[in-house]
């Protein structure tokens, strides 16, 4: 009895084999006649007798099933389906030493990942933000190595208003330990002084020995860290949660507690919730990291002239300007600041409305400082030239100092706008 089972169990291993060999001589008739849909229905037939069957046609199986779905490349809908079919391939070769289709298999995916990362791009530049998105996700998925993609995918979710999305893959690349740094060589075209980029240093190097390009470099990009903590506060701020910014940012201190961005972006948060104190001691922080730059000195300024701090806002936008000479704001906010010490003047005016020696004395005190402000506006219109707001004011101080020449040319030149 033990005999007839053993024997009827090779026979029907025997049918089985005769079965799959059968069945996938057929799919493989069809897929070399390029009807990939015919030879995908008959990979279902084979599907089932495929348990426990050799290597050899489980290969050939998941071969045949994946360049069929893949077919002559050009479908793209059926990309996501084709790269997992060949990820399935490349999986089982790797799984048991094989590599007779994987060379196959990643040349066609690498097609895949090019032609989504493509069309990501061109719905990302026609703003359909949720399509560009789930393409440049798909290409993560595909080549997790391409984080930069991952990036692109979160960025995507912030603009498709999709914060929570945006947060959850901006945490992600934080968890993987991406930078975005990259290292780029690039130098200039002897031709038409245009900037060439090149995909190694061996690549430029050899190129500047042909005289072909001139003032090679390597540009190293600064790390993404920084600004992906930024862009998981700024999505809470979206969402309206400024306390879930001021967690992801003091989270992100941690690692950089030094970090520009992160210390401006904090000081911004603060000023949105109206804690001026926390947004000066931020500012000041940040001028302590970048002492040159002009913006931080301007906000300062702007900040303290809204407390009522005149003096040490002209010291700071003055401070802005020293760094940056055009700094037309800056030049605003002092006539503007300037401007201010009239209340006063104008208060005690209006005491002394009957009193016309002391009327006239506190009059030429009001001349004198709208002639202190005067050049600040002036300077503004200089590097301002359409600022009507600023123009409005000059012609108002122009008539007020009887200079009624350039009175008239600024009103000119404001009816010309």
């Amino acid at each position: 009895m033990r005999n007839k089972i053993v024997l009827l169990m090779l026979l029907v291993l025997s049918i089985s084999v005769v079965a799959q060999k059968k069945e996938l001589k057929a799919a493989e008739k069809t897929f070399k006649k390029k009807e990939y849909a015919a030879t995908l229905k008959q990979l279902e037939v084979v599907a089932p007798l495929l348990e426990g069957a050799a290597e050899k046609y489980q290969l050939q199986y998941l071969h045949l099933k994946a360049a069929s779905i893949f077919g002559n490349g050009k479908k793209s809908e059926n990309d996501v389906a084709a790269a997992a079919a060949f990820n399935e391939l490349i999986a089982f070769e790797e799984k048991n030493r094989s590599n007779k289709y994987s060379k196959e298999a990643k040349s066609s995916i690498n097609t895949i990942i090019q032609r989504t990362a493509a069309t990501g791009s061109e719905m990302f530049n026609a703003k359909d933000y949720k399509g560009a998105g789930e393409k440049f996700q798909m290409v993560y998925d595909l080549s997790p190595t391409d984080t930069l993609f991952l990036d692109n995918a979160a960025l995507a979710a912030f603009y498709d208003t999709d914060y929570d999305k945006a947060i959850e893959l901006y945490r992600t690349l934080l968890e993987i330990g991406y930078t975005g740094i990259k290292t780029q060589y690039k130098a200039e075209s002897k031709i038409n002084g245009e900037a060439v980029y090149f995909n190694s240093k061996k690549d430029m190097d050899k190129q500047v020995m042909m005289k072909v390009v001139i003032h090679p470099e390597v540009v190293t990009t600064e790390s993404r860290t920084a600004g992906i903590a930024k862009n998981i506060a700024l999505s809470y701020i979206a969402k309206g949660d400024e306390q879930g910014a001021l967690k992801a940012i003091e989270d992100a201190k941690k690692l950089y507690p030094n970090d520009y961005t992160l210390i401006i972006s904090e000081a911004n948060i603060y000023y949105k919730l109206g804690d001026n104190e926390k947004f000066l001691a931020g500012l000041k922080k940040a001028i302590e990291l970048r002492p040159d730059d002009p913006q931080l000195y301007y906000n300062i300024g702007v900040l303290t002239l809204e407390q009522g701090y005149v003096e040490e806002a002209v010291a700071s936008f003055n401070k802005a300007i020293e760094l940056k000479p055009d700094f037309a704001d800056a030049y605003n906010n002092i006539g503007v600041a300037i401007l201010d010490e009239t209340k006063p003047i104008v208060d005690e005016m209006n005491k002394n409305l009957s009193n016309f020696k002391k009327y006239d004395e506190l009059m030429l005190k009001q001349k004198a400082v709208y002639k202190k402000a005067l050049p600040y506006f002036e300077k503004t219109i200089e590097y301002s030239p359409e600022n009507e707001s600023v123009m409005r004011t000059l012609i108002g101080l122009y008539e007020l100092l009887e200079m009624y020449d350039k009175q008239k040319a600024t009103q000119a030149k404001l009816d010309a706008l």
